[in-house]
């Protein structure tokens, strides 16, 4: 059963040496966790890294098995099979079974050739694992009424699997977000049998009309902002959902922020240094005579600022020492929508993965 992680990484612009390429898909697919391997030397001496290098690249079209690669490497099969197991479980090496033994090896006999089936099996599986969205997401174009940023603020990171049996404590829900990665590598589990805070966070993003916020999410689950921070943009990693400005509460920010440091240091500074005279002069009449007659709430503020761009409040915003919410939401108003643009980011990885699996056979070629 296909089981992968994907880590975006930087594709190595240039390069040709081996040794940087092979460490480069290994980083990509997560197979070397870094905080273990700081002994391996970046990872070039660690026994995947060697399995790669001096056997199945060097010789694509041959097959290998545990004992062989044990006895070359100094390690014990059990260890060798563990490291075999995770390269067969992602896709990319298979095997076959010669004489008792089981004889692996990289799938239609290259690099390039197994990257570009793991590609499609991977894009296949987490295609039909997200279909499992149109259950249970609502479908709100209201959801999307505030412009997605262009950039991505975090570097791509799902985790890939088939689905397996439910266990007993398991939903569809709960094997999808454990599945996906979308719940940590160690799923917190309250002792009452409730929900996890993930899955909560969730199923309140599924339904929701606009974009939630840590004030709104601490409101209604408590807890610490790091730890719902960490829960939110692990969603985002995954694609699954975006970082976006609360445009719908720039109203009652730019009143706050306004109001307060009009009681502090009064019209003189707002028109200076506060920033309302970049702003059109009407408006900024209409907002000092509001001040002044003590008139100013949110629902004038709304009034005055109607017909200037959101772009210019957010500037006189930071001007007033003011800072916008942001937001967390679907990055879809229907699950499709979500599933194609998670989709599009995983193709992107495996592109940049199919590159360097080429230079890598022709690097290897030239030695």
């Amino acid at each position: 059963m296909l089981s992968m992680r994907l880590a975006e990484q930087s594709a190595p612009a240039g390069s040709r040496d081996v040794d940087q390429l092979v460490v480069w898909i290994l980083d990509t697919l997560e197979f070397v966790r870094r905080n273990g391997d700081e002994w391996t030397g970046d990872g070039i001496h660690s026994p995947i890294h060697r399995i790669l290098c001096e056997f199945m690249l060097s010789n694509p079209g041959d097959g290998w098995d545990a004992q062989t690669l044990g006895d070359e490497l100094g390690l014990s099969p059990t260890a060798i099979q563990y490291q075999l197991g995770k390269l067969n479980e992602c896709g990319l090496t298979s095997s076959v079974n010669r004489d008792g033994w089981r004889v692996h090896h990289l799938r239609n006999g290259s690099l390039s050739n197994a990257v570009e089936l793991m590609a499609v099996e991977a894009r296949l599986v987490l295609g039909q694992r997200l279909k499992l969205l149109e259950q249970y997401m609502k479908e709100s174009q209201k959801r999307m009424s505030i412009p997605s940023e262009k950039r991505d603020s975090h570097p791509f990171h799902i985790q890939i699997k088939g689905r397996a049996p439910l266990t007993e404590e398991q939903d569809e829900l709960d094997a999808f977000l454990t599945d996906l990665g979308l719940l940590g590598d160690k799923v917190r589990r309250p002792k009452d049998g409730s929900s996890p805070l993930g899955r909560l966070i969730f199923e309140h993003l599924l339904s929701a009309d606009s974009p939630l916020s840590l004030d709104e999410a601490l409101e209604n689950w408590g807890t610490t902002r790091p730890r719902l921070t960490r829960i939110l943009d692990r969603f985002c990693a995954a694609g699954l959902v975006e970082r976006v400005p609360r445009l719908d509460r720039l109203p009652v920010t730019l009143w706050s922020a306004i109001g307060a440091q009009y009681g502090r240091r009064g019209t003189d500074w707002l028109m200076q240094k506060g920033g309302l005279s970049r702003i059109d002069q009407k408006v900024s009449s209409r907002i000092i005579k509001s001040l002044e007659k003590d008139s100013f709430n949110v629902a004038e503020c709304e009034k005055i600022f109607a017909t200037v761009e959101p772009k210019e409040q957010m500037v006189l915003l930071n001007l007033l020492g003011g800072k916008l919410p942001i937001g967390w939401r679907l990055c879809g108003a229907s699950s499709p929508q979500v599933c194609e643009k998670v989709l599009a980011k995983v193709d992107r990885v495996f592109r940049r993965i199919k590159r360097v699996a080429e230079t890598l056979e022709k690097a290897m070629q030239a030695d």
